[in-house]
Order: structure tokens, then sequence, then C-alpha cells
């Protein structure tokens, strides 16, 4: 009785495990997206343009509310944090309509558009049903902060 109830709360407290990657898989690494100027990019690609460099990512959409919202509490980070580079992930329904919205967002970094939106690899692997998301990366691109749907202090606690 005592070994059947143990492996029961062993498997309870097993599901409850979070999923915390350290590095994307390599479907999500070469996943295409979009530069302002409409070339095509890696996900790999833009990690090796910022090698050796802390990152902060949001996936958003500039017509999300939500997404909006958090901007404010992203210029404050970024005020904060000016030493590390950020990289804006947009899930905007087409190029055209991000590319308008952009006009209206007030951070800085590195803005690049998913096509696939949330479905192709990238959106798999980040598990993607809600934005804006946070994620850290260290300077070996390592990820620190996998999810996060805030600028919390869970998130500031993750930059040295």
């Amino acid at each position: 009785m005592k070994i059947s109830l143990f492996f029961v709360v062993l498997l309870t407290l097993n599901s409850c495990a979070v999923f915390q990657p350290k590095s994307f898989d390599k479907y999500a690494l070469e996943e295409k997206l979009v530069t302002i100027n409409r070339d095509s990019i890696t996900l790999k690609e833009i990690l090796a343009i910022n090698k050796g460099k802390q990152l902060f990512i949001q996936v958003f959409a500039t017509y999300c509310p939500v997404s909006q919202d958090s901007f404010n509490d992203v210029i404050a980070f970024q005020k904060e944090n000016p030493s590390i580079e950020y990289v804006f992930l947009s899930v905007d329904h087409s190029y055209f309509d991000w590319k308008r919205g952009l006009q209206n967002i007030k951070v800085k970094g590195q803005h690049y558009y998913i096509p696939k939106k949330g479905k192709g690899k990238l959106g798999a692997f980040l598990k993607l049903k809600t934005i804006p998301r946070f994620l850290i990366l260290d300077e070996n691109g390592e990820i620190k902060l996998y999810k996060s749907s805030s600028v919390s202090q869970k998130l500031k606690n993750k930059i040295k």
C-alpha cells in the first residue's frame, strides 16, 4: 500500500514539472523570419548576430491590446538595462499589418516578423498560445527564462 501511494505521489509531482529547455531545437532555429526590409532570416542567424550578448525576446502582435500595454513596461525595463539586446518577434496577421503597426511602437530593438505566426516550428517549440511572451537568453544563447507573460520580477531576476 505504501509503495503504490509513493508511486502515485511521485507521478503526480512529476507531471507538474515545468518544461524549461536550455536551448532552441534545430527546427525552431531554422524557421524563416522576415526583417523590416523584407529579407529572410532565421532565428539561428539572429542569435549569431547577437552572439556574446544577453537577449531579451518578446513575442507580440501590434494589434494585440495586451501586447501594446506591455510596451510601457518594456520601455522602463530598457532604461534600467541598456546593455541588453532587445529582439521583438511579431505574429501579426500579415507583413503589411506588422509594418503599419510598428509605427506606433516606441520600443527600441531588432524587429522581425514570423510569417507562420504561432503555427510554425518556432511557435510549436515555444508552445505559443498567448501573447505577449518574454524570454531571456544569456551570453551563450542559453535560455534562462523560457516563459513569462509580463515584465515581472521573475524576468528581472534572470538578468545579471
